[in-house]
């Protein structure tokens, strides 16, 4: 079999790279060329005997863990290998070139919503919190008056919600410190932003459909106080009025399932997140914790060896400090890290349901977090 070949994109690749994106995105029509761009992310390809047949790329993140820490994260995207490529190692040669290329480039973690979970579990990867999507008829909202005023926020006054989300994303793990590029990614001319509260305590964004008694999908929904969340979801029974439901995305502490479930709401888990730890010791040097203590771990990690233990970890003055050890240590995998680091799964499950050896000291360095990601790449 002929080596593969993993690098950046050129743009002598042009041709081949969006045939490659057009066979697995487009139903194999042409992409428009007007339309091959990359204006958000970073390409890369794979070639077989200077044919390019797979193709993926990067988009810059900073993935939070709550208060505690902000991580360089690279939202992995758009990988496509040609149909007769497939199930030859290509995608995987992808996958393992982007981990090494992203841990040089000064990543802490990487990010990708799989097309099967159990795929990129072969490369590290695993399914870190939840998203819960709930359907809920407009007869079945709660019955309560906004508590703050509701307005619509021109786009160009987008920066309004700015603070309320960067609130929301610090209050959990896994979620995007956006810069104007993400945002601009988020935002369109057919979405439309509503506040409630000034300064604002809840937004949510809407792609208005016209069409009576279909549901009304919202595209995004994020809150800082109780009030704001309230008022928000006093709104969703205005749009409702002449809708078949309206449908949103909470993460798993959201207070719709703790307080307002009623029958006839449907409630699913969709479409989850994955995360891979790409640097161990980087990824714990930047909590800054209260903890103090000490512990040591072996981690396993067959693709990124450099993560690989035993590590001794020491909290001090609000400072982690890690280096490798000697001796025999408890054991974790990389996916069960990943979800420890995050936090949802936290330390506590994965040791309760025996993936894990209990580490004290750990579990008070990697408290409990729900973790949940709004953007989509």
């Amino acid at each position: 079999m002929s080596d593969i070949v993993v690098r950046p994109y050129e743009p002598k690749d042009q041709d081949q790279t969006w045939h490659v994106r057009a066979m697995t995105y487009n139903s194999g029509r042409p992409i428009p060329v007007e339309q091959q761009v990359y204006r958000t992310a970073t390409p890369y390809v794979g070639e077989v005997d200077g044919r390019i047949v797979g193709t993926f790329v990067v988009m810059d993140m900073t993935c939070t863990r709550g208060s505690l820490a902000a991580w360089k994260t690279g939202g992995i995207a758009g990988v496509a290998v040609l149909p007769e490529a497939r199930q030859t190692g290509v995608g995987g040669a992808m996958m393992r070139w982007a981990l090494r290329h992203m841990r040089e480039n000064g990543y802490v973690l990487a990010a990708l919503y799989a097309f099967r979970e159990s795929y990129y579990r072969k490369f590290g990867y695993e399914v870190c919190g939840l998203r819960h999507k709930i359907t809920c008829p407009g007869p079945r909202l709660p019955k309560f008056r906004a508590e703050l005023p509701i307005r619509r926020i021109p786009l160009e006054d987008a920066r309004e919600i700015y603070p309320c989300y960067e609130g929301f994303a610090r209050s959990r793990s896994g979620m995007n410190l956006r810069t104007e590029m993400h945002w601009g990614r988020v935002l369109g001319e057919a979405k439309t932003i509503y506040a409630a509260g000034d300064p604002v305590e809840a937004y949510t964004i809407v792609e208005h459909d016209w069409e009576f008694w279909k549901e009304q999908p919202i595209v995004e929904f994020g809150w800082t106080t109780s009030a704001g969340y309230r008022s928000m979801l006093s709104f969703f029974g205005s749009l409702s009025i002449n809708k078949s439901a309206v449908a949103w995305h909470e993460p798993s502490d959201g207070p719709f399932l703790a307080h307002y479930l009623d029958q006839g709401v449907k409630i699913e888990s969709e479409k989850p997140i994955m995360f891979r730890l790409l640097n161990f010791p980087a990824a714990l040097e930047q909590l800054s914790s209260p903890e103090t203590g000490a512990f040591s771990i072996m981690l396993h990690d067959q693709d990124l060896p450099e993560n690989s233990g035993p590590w001794s970890v020491s909290l001090s003055g609000g400072t982690t400090h890690v280096s490798k050890a000697d001796g025999v240590s408890p054991s974790m995998d990389v996916r069960m890290a990943v979800q420890a680091l995050l936090g949802q799964p936290s330390l506590d499950d994965l040791v309760r349901n025996g993936f894990v050896d209990d580490i004290e000291a750990a579990r008070r360095l990697l408290p409990p977090s729900p973790t949940y990601c709004i953007d989509h790449f």
